[in-house]
């Protein structure tokens, strides 16, 4: 090759090392040009949550404690101590009634009451003579007695005198046959016969006389038997009297009793005139009952409800029996969906609604002064809780049914730096609680996922932090 075409490749290769080197730099400002731009983005990093398993039921609320106010008499209302919707405390005065009819039975059932004390006065002192009579009695069987044994003593004796005198008779019919024989003998003179037939004589008149004088002895001893055995009768007879007396004294005193229990009844019905509160609580509807209306025995006045503690009813599905327990919490929901009051069942039905399938519980709840009698209210029924990941329902997308995060990653560029970039991954999300999905699967404790600009994003799209969030999903 010439001079001259070795000059010609020489310049026709520095111009095309000038057209590529050109061309480089061309193709770094184009590529520079169109590299995209970071989307600002708010991140939040996930922390650990409670994953709460639930179920929402609507229930009505009743008092525990709640009474129907009626009087125990009948009567005019005089007075209203108390309007409806007032706080009361037990035993404050709600209204009282006209004591008219009370007052005339209380004053009937005192008179009775005096009457039988004076009827008692009477019995007492019947039973006082009785028993004096009875002792009476008594003196008079000593008395007799005493006299019996005199007249006996005194029969003896006059037995003894009849047997001497029976005796001196006998001896004197002796001497006086003896007389007699021997006077015909001629041994005596009649003079001996004379006497022994005077002293025969004295001595049967002396036998007479001492028969007589024992008979009449005897006589005494029975009128001294009879005396007593009268008196033995008497007594028998005032003792009878006594007990008669006595168990009139009892009856007495049972119908004082039984009067001043009467007595004491209609006073405690005078008492019901006035009508108290027996809880503490809120007064009800009066029924239109003012002062002056007329109210019966046993007629509702008004409600005093305690609002302190409430039970809710609810019904529960048959198919969730066996994760009923008591002391299960539940948890009233407001309507918004936030969170209220917290209670616990405290009553399981043991049968089930046929009609229904399903189980009347019972929840206990501390009012918090929001809660009324008869209200119905949603109310979450907590069957488990266990540590899991809760993402913001805002943070989630879905695409053929499946739901995914954008995830704040690190990744290289081809310059060798580092930048941010949000990774689609996908999740395994449950049901919601609150205002977050209960995560399965997919992302994990410490992550950072972006919660806004979410349609703007794609995968390994460059992101920045407009603002780094950390907080706990409720």
């Amino acid at each position: 090759m010439n001079q001259n075409n070795i000059l010609i490749s020489r310049q026709l290769v520095g111009t095309m090392v000038v057209l590529s080197l050109f061309t480089t730099a061309c193709a770094k400002e184009q590529e520079t040009a169109t590299a995209p731009k970071a989307i600002p983005v708010k991140l939040q990093t996930l922390e650990s949550a409670t994953l709460i398993d639930s179920t929402q039921y609507v229930g009505y609320l009743e008092s525990q404690s709640r009474v129907a106010l009626a009087p125990k008499t009948e009567g005019r209302i005089i007075r209203l101590f108390v309007k409806e919707g007032d706080q009361v405390s037990k035993g404050q005065k709600i209204a009282q009634l006209e004591p008219t009819k009370q007052e005339e039975d209380v004053n009937s059932a005192a008179s009775t009451v005096q009457s039988r004390i004076a009827a008692l006065t009477q019995a007492q002192a019947d039973f006082r003579q009785t028993q004096a009579q009875r002792d009476s009695a008594k003196a008079d069987i000593a008395r007799f007695q005493a006299d019996l044994a005199n007249a006996e003593a005194n029969a003896r004796s006059k037995e003894a005198d009849l047997q001497r005198a029976t005796a001196e008779e006998d001896l004197a019919k002796i001497n006086y046959g003896r007389a007699e024989f021997l006077v015909k003998e001629g041994v005596q003179p009649q003079q001996d016969l004379d006497n022994n037939t005077r002293n025969l004589n004295t001595a049967k008149a002396n036998v007479e006389s001492a028969r007589k004088i024992r008979d009449a002895a005897l006589a005494s001893v029975q009128a001294a038997e009879g005396a007593l055995q009268a008196a033995i009768n008497n007594l028998q007879a005032a003792n009878e009297r006594v007990k008669a007396a006595q168990s009139v004294v009892k009856q007495a005193q049972a119908n004082i009793g039984e009067a001043q229990g009467q007595l004491g009844s209609i006073n405690q019905n005078l008492i019901y005139n006035t009508v108290f509160a027996p809880i503490d609580g809120f007064v009800g509807d009066f029924n239109q009952k003012k002062n002056g209306d007329y109210i019966k025995t046993g007629e509702e006045l008004t409600t005093i409800t305690d609002n302190k503690v409430f039970l809710l009813n609810i019904n529960i599905p048959t198919e969730h029996y066996n994760r009923l327990r008591i002391g299960l919490p539940v948890q009233l929901i407001n309507a918004d969906g936030t969170p209220r009051i917290k209670g616990e069942v405290s009553f399981i039905s043991p049968l089930a609604n046929e009609n229904a399938q399903a189980i009347l519980v019972k929840v206990t709840f501390r009012n918090d002064g929001s809660l009324r009698n008869n209200q119905y209210v949603r109310a979450k029924v907590i069957w488990d809780q266990k540590p899991g990941v809760l993402v913001p329902t805002t943070a989630v997308t879905k695409l053929g049914g499946q739901s995914f995060v954008f995830v704040a990653e690190n990744a290289d560029t081809k310059d060798g730096k580092t930048s941010l970039v949000a990774k689609q991954k996908p999740i395994t999300v449950g049901t919601i609680q609150g205002q977050a999905y209960q995560v399965l699967g997919g992302v994990n404790v410490g992550d950072k996922i972006a919660v806004s600009r979410i349609l703007d994003l794609k995968d390994n799209t460059p992101i920045s932090t407009e603002t780094l969030e950390s907080q706990k999903v409720q």
